[in-house]
């Protein structure tokens, strides 16, 4: 059984050669259906509810009982723009190699190599298209793990853990935060004494969230650091000398697992109550949820069995670390699926240059099929 390098890099290639910004992935999510057939599994595209971007399951079942095993990815990529495709030597270049078309890939090589054997259980591969921030919140997975009732007993997903295995990350949520004042714009020697500039009343609001980030910083979660918020756009006014009636302000919160977005928002909003109370502004809240907190016992089987199987793969210990980026384990994981971090290790995920090595496919797949046969023994 052994892993074919040109059958990796050829399918990469391939996935990655179609865009698929987040919301449009339609076109190579039934490519990817067609690969997983080829690789003898039998496949679902679930295009009804959400037919721009279609969900692919393929499942390949042993013949024995079992426990059903998940990889996921995602089809969707950053709307940013990249140089085509190519293949330099032996490193696969284009967006959507590192980011997560290679991990793709590489589940279905191992369905591939399990094709026509026996094994006790089932193996599924799930494909999604509604990832990427901030059009994407995995409002695809939100319909797959509740309405459509899907489940499997332990998952991986094939992003954030390569040479470390991620036992937790943060919840994120995108905020955009709208500071308004009565009125129309008007010129700033036309307007009327003492009425609010929603600009200033900005700044009071960025220096509380300023301060509130420094009172965060020294509690630390033990994997994954202080909670925090970050600021990212400030948008006020349209001219330099017109007395704005709306200034606009987005960004971030983070926060560590045990605590939720519930608690999360409560805080936000009793920061922002006292300065609405006396600037005569209206400060509307919006936070929208990018993926919540995640956590699994370092001791739980799948992580000791991964550690085992990239061992055995790699001949290397896997540390167990934390993360602050997030992903859609913690969706798995909150639906009563345990699931893990781990996949190919590419370069430039959301940069000018994305790129990932032939070997790394390899290895990865080799890692899946290693904790494969653990998980099934």
């Amino acid at each position: 059984m052994s892993v074919d390098a040109d059958r990796l890099r050829d399918l990469t290639l391939e996935l990655v050669q179609v865009e698929s910004p987040t919301g449009d992935t339609a076109e190579v999510a039934r490519l990817y259906g067609r690969r997983l057939e080829e690789a003898g599994m039998a496949v679902e595209l679930l295009d009804e509810r959400f037919p721009a971007t279609p969900i692919v399951i393929g499942r390949l079942r042993g013949g024995e009982p079992g426990p059903t095993i998940l990889l996921n990815g995602h089809l969707d990529t950053v709307p940013i723009p990249h140089e085509p495709a190519r293949v330099d030597g032996d490193t696969i270049y284009g967006r959507g190699t590192a980011d997560m078309k290679g991990a793709l890939a590489c589940a279905a090589e191992t369905a591939r190599a399990l094709a026509g054997r026996s094994f006790p259980g089932e193996l599924v591969v799930v494909a999604v298209g509604l990832h990427e921030s901030p059009l994407g919140r995995g409002q695809d997975l939100t319909y797959l793990l509740g309405e459509y009732g899907f489940t499997a007993d332990m998952g991986v997903v094939g992003e954030l853990g390569a040479s470390t295995l991620n036992v937790a990350h943060v919840g994120c949520a995108t905020f955009e935060i709208a500071i308004r004042r009565d009125g129309d714009v008007t010129h700033e020697l036309m307007t009327a004494a003492g009425t609010p500039n929603p600009n200033l009343v900005a700044a009071r609001v960025i220096e509380a969230i300023r301060a509130r980030n420094e009172e965060l910083a020294p509690v630390e979660h033990e994997w994954v650091g202080p909670e925090s918020y970050f600021l990212g756009e400030v948008h006020g006014g349209d001219f330099y000398n017109r007395h704005p009636v709306e200034c606009r302000l987005v960004g971030t919160r983070r926060w560590a697992p045990g605590n939720t977005v519930e608690q999360a928002e409560a805080e936000f909003r009793a920061l922002l109550e006292p300065i609405a109370a006396d600037s005569e502004c209206a400060i509307e809240l919006d936070l929208q949820v990018s993926r919540g907190a995640y956590t699994i016992d370092p001791q739980d089987r799948l992580v000791v069995a991964l550690r085992e199987a990239y061992r055995d793969v790699t001949g290397l210990e896997l540390p167990l670390a934390g993360v602050r980026l997030v992903a859609d384990g913690a969706m798995f994981h909150a639906a009563g699926i345990p699931t893990v971090y781990h996949g190919p290790m590419g370069t430039g995920a959301h940069g000018d240059v994305e790129s990932i090595e032939v070997a790394e496919l390899v290895r990865a797949t080799k890692v899946y099929r290693a904790l494969l046969e653990r998980l099934w023994a």
